[in-house]
């Protein structure tokens, strides 16, 4: 691996294990391209975590918003790291600036002060930030894989398993749901989470980082309902790296 991999792949895994591992199932010669797009997915995604007014949330995510305009129209930002390499990418890559702007745009639910208000809207967001997210890498893996059923039962299945995590901030992403609701032995969350694990799983094909993507979310999946749906007791999931390599 080269040095300029390395370190994309350590910081990656730094802020995001589990899609640092699945870089390593795509080729070489575009592994680094992944990796950033990862990276500034993480980025955003912690916006969340960082910010205590929604208002502020909005703000930050419109600042990325005009720096990747700026770069899409054919200039450069260097204000921060993950800029920089998507300064590369963007244009070398012919990535467009509606697709960033649909991610974006997607995330401002996030900063509105409320959960979902049903899971029509929850499934709009996860369309729009990782369904075009997925679609963007189907179209630099050159491959046909049906990005949004994927991105749909990958990103659920995370968003079960981050609940106590955002609820420890005050961040509620289940439908229809309120903090009062974020606690072990609920049945309300419970029978949302059921809900959403209910899925159509998609079907095994496409690139290897898919098929691998696909793999790790039904191990995932198994663990929830093992924990009869309760994400406070979801427990780790053995050796899934091992596990999703030999699958």
């Amino acid at each position: 691996m080269e040095n300029n991999q390395l370190h994309l792949y350590t910081t990656l895994k730094e802020l995001d294990a589990d899609r640092a591992f699945l870089s390593l199932f795509t080729p070489t010669a575009v592994r680094s391209v992944i990796q950033t797009l990862d990276l500034w997915n993480a980025e955003i995604s912690r916006i969340r975590e960082e910010v205590r007014e929604p208002h502020m949330g909005m703000i930050r995510l419109q600042w990325w918003r005009d720096e990747i305009r700026r770069i899409c129209e054919g200039g450069r930002s260097d204000v921060h790291p993950v800029l920089t390499l998507l300064s590369g990418v963007i244009p070398e890559y012919h990535l467009a600036y509606a697709d960033f702007d649909t991610i974006l745009s997607a995330r401002e639910l996030e900063f509105l002060g409320r959960s979902p208000e049903n899971i029509e809207e929850l499934l709009s967001y996860v369309d729009g930030a990782q369904g075009t997210m997925t679609k963007m890498k189907c179209d630099i893996l050159g491959c046909a894989q049906n990005g949004n059923a994927l991105a749909r039962f990958y990103s659920l299945v995370g968003l079960v398993r981050a609940v106590p995590f955002h609820g420890s901030f005050g961040h509620v992403m289940m439908p229809s749901l309120n903090m009062s609701d974020i606690q072990p032995h609920s049945e309300k969350l419970q029978k949302v989470v059921r809900e959403l694990c209910n899925i159509k799983i998609p079907e095994k094909s496409g690139a290897k980082y898919f098929r691998a993507m696909r793999s790790l979310a039904l191990l995932y999946l198994k663990s929830i309902e093992r924990a009869e749906y309760d994400p406070f007791h979801v427990l780790p999931v053995p050796f899934k790296e091992l596990r999703v390599w030999v699958g």
